[in-house]
């Protein structure tokens, strides 16, 4: 027997106090910061890979808005999350259960030793399980600083994978010499990258004759409560 697609919420839950829509909103964002697009850097990576408007991405993200069901097909594929989790938080997130990688965390100084790989010097801080593929070079920094807030807060920690190439509005270890390594945004000016903070109170571009791009950010180490 064909079992019967999840149930969405009713046309009646489209309303910015529902529970239903807010739960919805909660789950959406934590599928995004699983596929490395935290924030508001989220909502513009959303809003181009779904076709649809940055104000209907947004009232996705902020719980006043439920996508139609084609659309939450498409997202549940786009995300790599099941469609029942997505719609109604019930079973597994991840589509493909996979068995987690562990992600030694690393402090920002020993960042140049461990991309030379002079990593039996480098001190591990801790290890945290990641549910996806990484490559063997992958590490955990604790950002620093509010740089890039909202989208990345002081303390987060953010997943980095020397080996994933990064694309336009991904999320970047990018530096020009040993000490200066960053967290910043990739965004595409006629074929060239240029390098963003999100903080409005920063200069925003960075000087990228001299920065090179170091790593791609795949994803935010969060702790649910069960």
């Amino acid at each position: 027997m064909k079992k019967a697609p999840p149930k969405t919420p009713s046309p009646s839950s489209d309303d910015p106090s529902s529970p239903l829509l807010r739960e919805f909103s909660d789950r959406l964002t934590r599928a995004l910061e699983h596929a490395g697009h935290p924030g508001h850097g989220g909502q513009t990576w959303l809003g181009k890979k779904m076709g649809v408007t940055q104000t209907s991405a947004r009232r996705w993200l902020l719980g006043k808005a439920f996508p139609e069901f084609e659309k939450l097909q498409i997202l549940s594929d786009l995300l790599d999350v099941r469609l029942e989790w997505l719609i109604t938080g019930q079973g597994t997130m991840l589509k493909n259960k996979r068995a987690p990688s562990w992600v030694p965390q690393i402090a920002w100084e020993d960042i140049s030793r461990w991309l030379s790989r002079d990593r039996d010097a480098v001190p591990k801080i801790d290890d945290f399980p990641f549910p996806g593929p990484l490559g063997s070079d992958a590490f955990v920094l604790a950002m620093r600083g509010s740089s890039m807030e909202p989208d990345i807060e002081n303390g987060d920690l953010v997943v980095i994978d020397p080996l994933k190439p990064w694309s336009d509005q991904d999320f970047v270890l990018a530096g020009s010499d040993p000490g200066t390594e960053t967290i910043r945004k990739v965004e595409m000016d006629g074929g060239r990258p240029v390098l963003f903070l999100s903080n409005l109170k920063y200069p925003s571009q960075v000087d990228v004759e001299r920065t090179r791009i170091l790593g791609t950010v795949v994803g935010k180490i969060t702790l649910y409560p069960k």
